[in-house]
Protein backbone atom coordinates (compact mmCIF):
# COMPACT_ATOMS: atom_id res chain seq x y z
CA UNK A 1 0.00 0.00 0.00
CA UNK A 2 3.41 2.24 0.96
CA UNK A 3 4.47 1.88 -2.68
CA UNK A 4 1.15 2.57 -4.59
CA UNK A 5 0.88 5.79 -2.39
CA UNK A 6 4.36 6.89 -3.06
CA UNK A 7 3.90 5.80 -6.72
CA UNK A 8 1.03 7.84 -7.06
CA UNK A 9 2.50 10.92 -5.50
CA UNK A 10 5.47 10.95 -7.57
CA UNK A 11 3.18 10.39 -11.38
CA UNK A 12 0.90 13.20 -9.66
CA UNK A 13 4.22 15.60 -8.87
CA UNK A 14 5.24 15.17 -12.14
CA UNK A 15 2.13 16.01 -13.94
CA UNK A 16 2.08 18.76 -12.07
CA UNK A 17 5.73 19.79 -12.58
CA UNK A 18 5.14 19.37 -16.24
CA UNK A 19 2.06 21.26 -16.50
CA UNK A 20 2.97 24.45 -14.84
CA UNK A 21 5.18 25.70 -18.00
CA UNK A 22 2.49 25.82 -20.00
CA UNK A 23 0.38 28.18 -17.59
CA UNK A 24 2.97 30.76 -17.68
CA UNK A 25 3.38 33.92 -20.12
CA UNK A 26 5.57 36.68 -20.23
CA UNK A 27 4.81 39.21 -18.28
CA UNK A 28 6.73 42.96 -17.79
CA UNK A 29 8.55 43.34 -14.95
CA UNK A 30 10.03 46.46 -15.67
CA UNK A 31 11.28 49.43 -18.45
CA UNK A 32 13.40 51.68 -19.15
CA UNK A 33 12.19 54.88 -18.99
CA UNK A 34 9.90 53.43 -16.48
CA UNK A 35 6.41 54.16 -16.53
CA UNK A 36 5.08 57.51 -16.13
CA UNK A 37 8.44 58.86 -15.49
CA UNK A 38 9.97 61.98 -17.13
CA UNK A 39 13.00 61.14 -18.80
CA UNK A 40 15.67 62.63 -21.11
CA UNK A 41 17.91 62.16 -23.92
CA UNK A 42 15.75 59.17 -24.56
CA UNK A 43 17.62 57.29 -27.08
CA UNK A 44 16.55 53.55 -26.63
CA UNK A 45 13.96 51.52 -24.90
CA UNK A 46 14.28 48.76 -23.15
CA UNK A 47 11.14 46.33 -21.72
CA UNK A 48 11.98 43.76 -19.80
CA UNK A 49 9.89 40.09 -18.85
CA UNK A 50 10.10 37.46 -16.35
CA UNK A 51 10.75 34.53 -18.52
CA UNK A 52 12.19 34.19 -21.70
CA UNK A 53 9.89 34.76 -25.06
CA UNK A 54 9.69 33.79 -28.70
CA UNK A 55 11.75 37.22 -30.47
CA UNK A 56 10.62 36.46 -33.65
CA UNK A 57 6.69 37.30 -32.29
CA UNK A 58 7.20 39.73 -30.50
CA UNK A 59 7.79 43.92 -30.68
CA UNK A 60 6.92 47.43 -30.06
CA UNK A 61 5.65 50.50 -31.13
CA UNK A 62 6.39 53.89 -30.12
CA UNK A 63 3.93 56.35 -30.34
CA UNK A 64 4.12 60.18 -29.84
CA UNK A 65 0.66 60.82 -27.89
CA UNK A 66 0.92 64.77 -26.95
CA UNK A 67 3.97 67.70 -27.30
CA UNK A 68 4.41 70.74 -26.48
CA UNK A 69 1.96 73.10 -28.53
CA UNK A 70 0.01 70.13 -29.69
CA UNK A 71 -3.56 69.88 -29.62
CA UNK A 72 -5.30 67.86 -27.77
CA UNK A 73 -7.58 66.55 -30.95
CA UNK A 74 -3.89 65.78 -32.93
CA UNK A 75 -3.43 62.63 -33.84
CA UNK A 76 -0.86 60.21 -32.43
CA UNK A 77 2.26 59.64 -34.57
CA UNK A 78 4.17 56.62 -34.74
CA UNK A 79 7.77 56.93 -34.08
CA UNK A 80 9.89 55.52 -37.15
CA UNK A 81 13.50 54.20 -38.01
CA UNK A 82 12.95 52.08 -35.10
CA UNK A 83 14.86 48.82 -34.46
CA UNK A 84 13.56 46.21 -32.32
CA UNK A 85 15.62 43.01 -31.36
CA UNK A 86 15.64 40.45 -28.32
CA UNK A 87 18.17 41.84 -25.60
CA UNK A 88 21.28 39.09 -24.69
CA UNK A 89 19.59 38.40 -21.95
CA UNK A 90 16.66 36.65 -23.64
CA UNK A 91 14.16 38.54 -21.42
CA UNK A 92 14.75 41.94 -22.92
CA UNK A 93 13.14 43.28 -25.72
CA UNK A 94 15.28 46.53 -26.54
CA UNK A 95 14.25 48.99 -29.14
CA UNK A 96 17.19 51.50 -30.92
CA UNK A 97 15.70 55.10 -31.82
CA UNK A 98 17.36 56.48 -34.94
CA UNK A 99 17.54 59.96 -32.92
CA UNK A 100 17.08 60.84 -29.39
CA UNK A 101 12.81 61.38 -28.82
CA UNK A 102 11.55 64.96 -28.58
CA UNK A 103 9.90 66.40 -25.88
CA UNK A 104 6.48 65.06 -25.36
CA UNK A 105 4.62 61.98 -24.03
CA UNK A 106 4.99 59.24 -25.34
CA UNK A 107 3.33 54.99 -25.04
CA UNK A 108 4.66 52.09 -25.86
CA UNK A 109 2.70 49.70 -27.42
CA UNK A 110 4.34 45.94 -27.07
CA UNK A 111 3.54 41.83 -27.35
CA UNK A 112 5.63 39.17 -26.68
CA UNK A 113 4.90 35.37 -26.92
CA UNK A 114 5.83 33.09 -24.82
CA UNK A 115 6.99 29.95 -25.33
CA UNK A 116 3.79 27.91 -25.85
CA UNK A 117 2.88 31.06 -28.32
CA UNK A 118 0.30 32.48 -26.17
CA UNK A 119 0.77 36.32 -26.87
CA UNK A 120 0.41 38.91 -24.42
CA UNK A 121 0.54 42.67 -25.18
CA UNK A 122 0.30 45.89 -23.10
CA UNK A 123 1.42 49.48 -22.96
CA UNK A 124 3.72 51.94 -20.64
CA UNK A 125 3.52 55.48 -21.16
CA UNK A 126 6.29 57.94 -20.12
CA UNK A 127 7.32 61.57 -20.73
CA UNK A 128 10.33 62.94 -22.16
CA UNK A 129 10.98 66.49 -20.91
Amino acid sequence: MKVFRALTAAVLALGLATSLPALAHPALVSSMPAAASAASNVRTVTLTFNEAFLPQMSGMEIVMTGMPGMEDHHPAMKIGGVKVAAGADGKSLVAMLPRPLPAGSYDVNWHAAGTDNHRVSGKVSFTVK
